[in-house]
């Protein structure tokens, strides 16, 4: 005759398992936390948005469209679109005096998006605009451009 051999459950071996399963659990969220940083976090299939009249933009200022997470530039010469994602960690930067700042990590951006201090490694990207048929401002978030360029309107 076999013996079969029934572990009596014990309140220290449920305590013991349910740590190896809690602990368990906060290591996989952890492990995908970290894989996050990885993964752009503007999605989407259209990247091309319309941000109305050219003359709807104040002269001479940034003006940040927060659902897309972009600033939009006119002067006298025409209008210009650059991220107002920070490329350290993805955090909203923010306008400052001479330039822009994120607020999490204290990076530092010209008003040309070039880093200047901090923990961000890469420039602010700038996107292309366009007009669209009907003489509406569209920036494409899938193009990206140099700083120089600009919508003449």
């Amino acid at each position: 005759m076999v013996e079969k051999i029934i572990k009596k459950s014990t309140r220290r071996s449920f305590l013991r398992q349910l740590s190896i399963i809690l602990a368990s659990i906060a290591g996989f969220l952890i492990f995908i936390s970290f894989l996050r940083q990885f993964i752009p976090r503007i999605s989407g299939t259209d990247r091309k948005i319309r941000l109305g009249k050219a003359g709807s933009f104040p002269l001479n200022t940034f003006t940040y469209i927060p659902e897309y997470r972009i600033f939009i530039y006119r002067d006298n010469s025409g209008l210009k679109a650059i991220s107002a994602v920070c490329t350290h960690l993805g955090c909203k930067i923010e306008k400052i005096e001479k330039g822009f700042q994120c607020p999490c990590h204290g990076s530092c951006f010209s008003e040309k998006g070039k880093v200047i201090s901090g923990a961000a490694s890469k420039d602010l990207p700038w996107y292309r605009l366009f007009k669209d048929a009907d003489g509406e401002v569209v920036v494409d978030l899938t193009k990206k451009v140099d700083s120089d360029y600009i919508l003449e309107i």
